[in-house]
């Protein structure tokens, strides 16, 4: 059976706004037998939660069916040797239960050194000083022997700092995802690159990515799908198409998220889409969905 891999964030929906045609195409898709599977670089929600979200949304799922870059980035930790046994997470707490559901051990987001500083180090402008005051004078913990970056709604200069101390001593750096930004109601919003990259400045160090443009989500969802004629549709040329590129399957833009249509001349190679449409609708009109 063929196999669609839809990304979700600026494809399927934004923030809580179903997109035009979401349900009808899905619904569509599955009735002529594909298979039809989700991918998102989004690390803040358990695969679990994702499907709560698609149910509320209409668009049905199940869990074997949506590939997060939080549950990747648990089963990356997994497989290393030796495996981590003590990990400190910049991002959600979809992230670090993904994490912690493989059996390792992830600190505690109220544990975090620095996460509460007294009133004159958190006021902005008032003594600039006293929040570097407040980071060299807080008690430690030994430093934790792996970093993980995600998306973090909620990230501090502590969260940073603590970051930066962990990966100097030598702790593995390695990040859900790099997306510049990520697309919601009316507007778009930093991704995880953006907290990423800052962690990259301030110790010299380059993260191992799991998400895409990586090809290990789209790899998972073949794996489990028993099948590699895929179609992947996607929002980004960076990401989606060069993933999609990267396990062999045609990639479809599709310009209602992150990219408008004078970016896409701007793709060079892995980048490049096979297909470009302004709307779900207009999938069925190519000749990867003739007779859908």
């Amino acid at each position: 059976m063929p196999v669609a891999i839809f990304d979700m964030d600026g494809v399927l929906y934004r923030g809580s706004i179903l997109m035009p045609g979401a349900k009808e195409t899905l619904e569509r898709l599955r009735r002529a037998g594909w298979q039809v599977f989700f991918a998102t670089n989004n690390s803040t929600a358990t695969r679990e939660e994702y499907v709560r979200r698609l149910d509320r949304l209409g668009l049905g799922g199940d869990a074997d069916h949506i590939v997060t870059s939080a549950y990747a980035t648990a089963h990356y930790l997994e497989r290393l040797d030796p495996k981590p046994r003590d990990v400190y997470v910049v991002g959600a707490n979809g992230l670090r239960d993904e994490i912690r559901a493989t059996g390792i051990a992830v600190r505690d987001a109220s544990s975090l050194p620095g996460v509460e500083p007294p009133d004159e180090a958190a006021a902005d402008g008032v003594d600039p000083g006293a929040m570097r005051r407040y980071l060299t004078g807080v008690d430690l913990p030994p430093p934790a022997d792996t970093v993980v970056v995600g998306l973090d709604l909620h990230v501090t200069y502590a969260k940073i700092a603590e970051a930066q101390r962990c990966v100097l001593a030598g702790a593995r750096f390695v990040c859900s995802n790099r997306d510049r930004a990520y697309p919601v109601e009316g507007r778009l919003l930093p991704g995880a690159g953006t907290i990423v990259a800052a962690i990259e400045v301030a110790t010299g160090q380059t993260a191992v990515c799991i998400g895409k443009p990586e090809p290990f989500l789209f790899e998972e969802a073949l794996r489990r799908a028993g099948e590699r004629n895929a179609v992947v549709i996607g929002d980004s040329t960076d990401y989606d198409m060069v993933a999609a590129h990267r396990v062999g399957a045609k990639g479809v833009l599709i310009l209602t998220g992150l990219t408008d249509e004078s970016a896409v001349a701007q793709a060079r190679g892995e980048a490049v889409p096979d297909r470009v449409v302004k709307s779900l609708q207009e999938l069925f009109t190519l000749p990867e969905f003739a007779g859908v």
